[in-house]
């Protein structure tokens, strides 16, 4: 196992967060690096944090790896099978319909041919909520709550036969992945991840609906103008994910989530499954099937691949320094993290900007750069 050289993991973070801040190209931004479930690194950027020790994110699609660990929690207990038929739980969802795309809109269906399964549903091979259909459907759900919103997503039609190809799903196939977790404990969602997720792990800024407290505790949006200038950029109202009602619970990306808060639950995948203080939120089992590509090669080639709600590095040759084994995933606004299980690290990101965000945004890979560089 290789050590990560602290003090020069802080010069390299500082350095560039620095430049980053001239650049105009974060507001705020804060890293936590853990080894061991040893904290190593905390380190907080932006005049935001001046009056605020805690502030609060939209994690945007780093939602999708919690939403699989519940999933998970449901299938160890045996109150699930993750390869049993989704109409089981949609019963429309036996006729489904593949859709062909012109110029932005559906011009014909046909059936399928294969079940979609509950896990196809965590790795993007599913066909729901992808492109190119998602941008022709002309039926929103954002503003359903997500026990309305599944069913309108059932009945959709789908962009590929399930289990032929592999297309990002923004959120649509995680809220069924929700449903099921609704329909398995009795539970709503948001109730289900508090008390078997965000308890036990001492996630307590971590939630769909932000109360009025923790809304004065979010990060401002960043946006970086045409002529290179910061500025503040207007978020709907209530919203934590793009137009997305609380009540919608995106499973996909809808979570507001403290910096603090997710390095435990970054830590529990790294522990293998237990959280710091000792209490099993899921198995050794459970965790190393989440962080297994499930999607095979020939439908996704590359570095990396996805496991279940997060992506595996799969090859030496991944551009920024990771090596095989580790997992994580981003979010739309810069949120991102890892866990190395081979050297026993976890590591959060957060920043929330307009500007550069998602799965390979600069300071995303530039901190993956930054750490594999001070592991000796």
């Amino acid at each position: 196992m290789k050590i990560i050289d602290v003090d020069a993991l802080v010069s390299l973070v500082r350095e560039h967060a620095r430049q980053e801040l001239l650049d105009n190209r974060i507001g705020a931004k804060e890293i936590i690096v853990h080894q061991n479930g040893r904290r190593l690194i905390h380190e907080k950027f932006g005049e935001t944090f001046e009056n605020e020790n805690r502030l609060i994110f939209r994690a945007a699609s780093m939602t999708k790896s919690i939403t699989a660990a519940a999933v998970m929690q449901l299938a160890e207990r045996g109150l699930l099978d993750l390869n049993e038929s989704v109409s089981r739980y949609y019963p429309s969802m036996k006729r489904m319909q593949i859709a062909a795309v012109e110029n932005g809109r559906i011009v014909s269906l046909r059936p399928t041919q294969n079940d979609i399964r509950v896990v196809d549903l965590l790795c993007h091979i599913s066909g729901v909520g992808c492109e190119p259909v998602l941008s022709a459907l002309e039926k929103s759900t954002a503003n359903l709550p997500l026990s309305e919103a599944v069913q309108v997503i059932a009945e959709q039609p789908l962009s590929f036969e399930p289990r032929t190809a592999q297309a990002y799903s923004p959120t649509d196939a995680f809220d069924l992945a929700a449903g099921i977790v609704e329909q398995v404990s009795g539970t709503a969602f948001d109730e289900y991840l508090r008390r078997h997720l965000f308890e036990p792990l001492g996630m307590i800024d971590t939630t769909f609906a932000p109360n009025e407290e923790q809304r004065a505790r979010m990060v401002p949006m960043h946006n970086r103008t045409e002529q290179g200038l910061s500025e503040i950029a207007a978020m709907p109202d209530r919203r934590v994910f793009a137009d997305f009602i609380p009540e919608r619970m995106a499973a996909g990306a809808g979570l507001a989530v403290t910096a603090e808060d997710y390095i435990r639950f970054a830590d529990m995948l790294c522990l293998g499954g237990v959280s710091a203080d000792g209490t099993r939120v899921l198995s050794e089992r459970s965790v190393r099937q989440m962080a297994t590509p499930c999607v095979p090669e020939e439908i996704e080639m590359g570095s990396e691949r996805w496991g279940l709600g997060m992506r595996v590095v799969v090859r030496d040759d991944y551009p920024h320094g990771l090596c095989v084994g580790c997992f994580g995933w981003s979010g739309a606004y810069g949120t991102h993290f890892w866990v190395d299980p081979n050297n026993h690290v976890s590591v959060v990101m957060m920043k929330n900007s307009l500007y550069d965000g998602g799965a390979g945004n600069r300071s995303a890979c530039e901190l993956e750069r930054d750490v594999s560089a001070c592991l000796k």
